[in-house]
């Protein structure tokens, strides 16, 4: 049996396909389970590979469920003893001040019985860098960036170390650039005063994909670490050199589809990347369904089959349709007005938005099947994938960085794509479209609906 080297716990589906991707691309062989699957399933899927993922879809959850899911998905992955495991967050830190990112980094330490971990949320392949503890977007602070009026986890403290500080009671401290800049014995002699005075959680600056390579030379034996996708992308290298991993020139499998039917595009993210890349795919001619998030939550089902049947029937003659959630800022706000007023928080309904929107989305699918399947935003991806009932995705290369081609193992089995809202470039909707069909183009010559 191969070895495993890596196992992560991730808080959404998307961040999962991130790392998978990350980890992928430096040619591990990677599933990705969702949800928490059984001991004896989990051992199934993981043979014969290197790198294990579970999406816990924690991240807009209670502070105390995410703590439970986090631990006992931590448990799981320590069954298949891999040389390292990680807690997985997104790189915009997505989380309020009581979670859920420190209850759940509070779990796996008690899981796994450590007392000292890394954070590394920076992320500088898709713009997300650390600098004395201060966390940026594509240069902006934080919370000058767009996640500062994130619908379900504004980001207003950019700095990490207290943000991170307010979210559990073990103390929080910093290994700053200079010792970052030094080298890996100097950081990691950092690490090692930062623990000896007490620090249980270290924030690490980064600032560039140098700085990247020489933390993962340092991390590369702490048993948790914590943080973004980065550490797939430098710390493969190290298990090479170590010699603990021999990268077999065929350990990425093709995941691209051979279906005549178009492909299915579900954004339920309310990003300005993704409202950018919805323009960019309508602007091809594609056919699109908006729906505001209170038809979908109280429509009338006869209403929604017939909606569902013209979806269906589009696919079925290889036309690509998209369907989005009315998304912008004026929308938002009086979506969750709407939910105030029924004693519901931004992240009630939009948990029950998503949920609502893949038990749709499943009608379609129960008529026709697409080409592909691409979902923009986290609790869109996590509720799809568990509507669908996917188990696990065996994952394949990265169509960009963060955002991989994988195919479900179990439900509907086919190629499905799984993009963080704040991830891809404006025209990544048909980059994903040619992976699918294994780098084909199709001329959209649909009207917009």
């Amino acid at each position: 049996m191969t070895q495993l080297l890596f196992a992560s716990v991730a808080d959404d589906d998307t961040g999962a396909s991130d790392l998978a991707g990350m980890l992928a691309e430096q040619g591990l062989r990677v599933i990705l389970a969702i949800d928490l699957p059984t001991e004896e399933k989990l051992k199934s899927w993981a043979r014969n590979h290197e790198a294990v993922i579970i999406a816990t879809a924690t991240r807009a959850i209670q502070p105390e469920e995410a703590r439970s899911r986090t631990r006992e998905a931590v448990r799981l992955l320590a069954s298949l003893k891999p040389r390292q495991i990680q807690f997985k967050y997104c790189s915009t830190f997505d989380s309020t001040v009581h979670g859920n990112i420190g209850p759940s980094i509070d779990a796996a330490l008690e899981e796994s019985g450590e007392t000292f971990t890394v954070a590394i949320p920076a992320l500088p392949v898709n713009g997300r860098t650390t600098y004395n503890g201060y966390h940026f977007v594509h240069h902006e602070l934080l919370s000058d960036s767009p996640m500062r009026d994130h619908p379900l986890n504004p980001m207003r403290n950019p700095n990490l170390v207290t943000h991170l500080g307010q979210q559990t009671r073990r103390k929080v401290g910093l290994a700053d650039y200079k010792a970052v800049n030094a080298g890996p014995e100097a950081l990691q002699s950092r690490l090692r005063e930062l623990k000896t005075a007490g620090v249980e959680i270290a924030v690490l600056d980064c600032l560039d994909n140098t700085h990247l390579l020489t933390i993962c030379e340092s991390i590369a034996g702490i048993r948790l670490i914590t943080g973004s996708s980065s550490p797939g992308i430098g710390l493969p290298a190290v298990w090479r050199r170590l010699g603990w991993w021999r990268p077999e020139t065929s350990a990425t499998e093709n995941a691209e589809g051979r279906s005549e039917a178009g492909c299915l595009f579900v954004a339920g993210s309310c990003s300005v990347a993704t409202r950018g890349q919805n323009r960019w795919l309508r602007n091809q001619g594609v056919e699109y369904f908006e729906i505001d998030p209170r038809q979908l939550l109280e429509g009338h089902p006869s209403e929604q089959e017939a909606v569902a049947s013209k979806i269906a029937a589009e696919l079925g003659q290889g036309s690509g349709v998209l369907i989005t959630t009315s998304s912008e800022p004026a929308d938002i706000e009086r979506t969750q007005r709407w939910a105030a007023e029924a004693g519901r928080s931004p992240q009630q309904i939009g948990l029950e938005i998503a949920r609502a929107l893949a038990c749709f989305c499943r009608r379609i699918l129960a008529r026709q099947q697409p080409a592909g399947l691409i979902l923009a935003g986290g609790e869109t991806s996590s509720a799809m994938c568990r509507e669908l009932q996917f188990g696990a995705l065996r994952v394949g290369a990265n169509i960009e960085p963060g955002v991989p081609l994988c195919r479900a193992l179990e439900g509907f089995p086919i190629p499905v794509v799984l993009k963080s809202g704040n991830f891809g470039s404006e025209d990544f909707y048909g980059r994903a479209e040619r992976a699918i069909r294994g780098g084909r183009s199709r001329n959209y010559t649909g009207h917009n609906g």
